[in-house]
């Protein structure tokens, strides 16, 4: 009797012990899941954030710019542009447009107060738009899928000792649209060695 007894009591241990165990894997099977969901989710987030950064940014399609005050130099100038193949629609109002030359730079903000028309002609701080072609997305402030927008801004004092001139001939200037998020545009090229037009196309 004593050792059935003993017989039970060990199979009583045996049980104990295999149900601990069962609870122990099935807690550390949650926990790994829970962490494995956790990750999945961030590694998601990651590649969206990812992608959004190296697919969102503009396309330039042309830039022009008129006459200015003084003979023989562009002050007024003015780019077409519209998203890049599978971007997402960029904020305008996060979007900077940096305009330098050899003697001067000027970081250029949305002014969604000037409408259609040319900047301040007292400001040389930020950049007006004109939408030229309204996408299905569009909305005021973005640049959205199916759009063409006219981004203009004014450079006065460009001249070297800033005398109020615009922009030479044979001047290289570089112009970036810096996004938020996103890829930058850089647009690079040199003005004529005569300008005589009132208005010039600068680029491509």
């Amino acid at each position: 009797m004593r050792g059935i007894r003993n017989k039970g009591l060990m199979g009583i241990g045996t049980l104990i012990i295999f149900i601990a165990i069962i609870l122990v894997a099935a807690v550390a099977a949650t926990v790994l899941i829970s962490t494995s969901g956790s990750l999945q989710q961030k590694s998601l987030t990651t590649g969206s954030q990812a992608e959004e950064g190296i697919a969102t940014g503009a396309e330039g399609i042309a830039l022009q710019a008129t006459d200015g005050a003084l003979n023989h130099d562009v002050e007024h100038f003015e780019i077409l542009l519209r998203l890049q193949a599978g971007s997402e629609p960029m904020n305008l109002n996060n979007t900077v447009v940096l305009f330098d030359t050899s003697t001067t730079s000027q970081n250029l903000l949305y002014n969604d107060t000037a409408g259609d028309s040319m900047v301040n002609a007292a400001t040389t701080k930020d950049y007006s738009v004109e939408w030229i072609k309204k996408g299905p997305d569009y909305e005021v402030g973005y640049l959205s899928r199916g759009d063409v927008i006219k981004v203009k801004w004014n450079c006065y004092d460009c001249q070297y000792a800033g005398d109020a001139g615009g922009i030479g001939e044979n001047k290289k200037i570089k112009v970036k649209i810096i996004p938020r998020v996103g890829s930058i545009t850089l647009i690079e090229f040199t003005t004529p060695d005569v300008l005589t037009d009132q208005r010039v196309t600068l680029w491509p």
